[in-house]
C-alpha cells in the first residue's frame, strides 16, 4: 500500500481504548472494520475517492501498525496521536519497515 511503520509500545487496554477513540475523532477517519480477525481503522482525504485509503491502522500485541499511502513521514495526520503519547509519557519505539 505504501509506507509501513509500527509504533512498538506496551499499551494497556485502557490506553488502547483511548487511542481508538482519538483515532475516530480524526478528521480523516473513514471507517472501522474487521478483516481476518483484526480490527482496522481507515483514513481518507476528502479528495480520495479510490479503493485504497490514505492510511490504515491496526493494533497488534506489541503496538500499533500503520500503513500510509502517502506521505512518508509517520506523524502526518497523526499529530493528535503523537501528542497523546507525549502527554501520557508513553515510551515507544518506531519501526520503519522501509529501512
Amino acid at each position: 500500500m505504501g509506507f509501513e511503520y509500527k509504533i512498538k509500545a506496551n499499551l494497556s487496554e485502557k490506553i488502547r481504548t483511548e487511542i481508538q477513540c482519538l483515532l475516530e475523532k480524526n478528521k480523516m477517519f473513514d471507517k472501522k472494520y474487521e478483516f481476518e480477525g483484526k480490527m482496522f481503522w481507515d483514513f481518507r482525504q476528502t479528495d480520495n475517492n479510490g479503493v485504497m485509503p490514505n492510511m490504515s491502522i491496526t493494533f497488534e500485541n506489541d503496538g500499533i501498525y500503520i500503513c500510509q499511502n502517502s506521505p512518508s513521514y509517520l506523524w502526518v495526520d497523526l499529530e493528535a496521536l503523537k501528542h497523546y503519547f507525549d502527554k501520557e509519557d508513553i515510551k515507544y519505539e518506531i519501526v520503519d519497515y522501509q529501512n
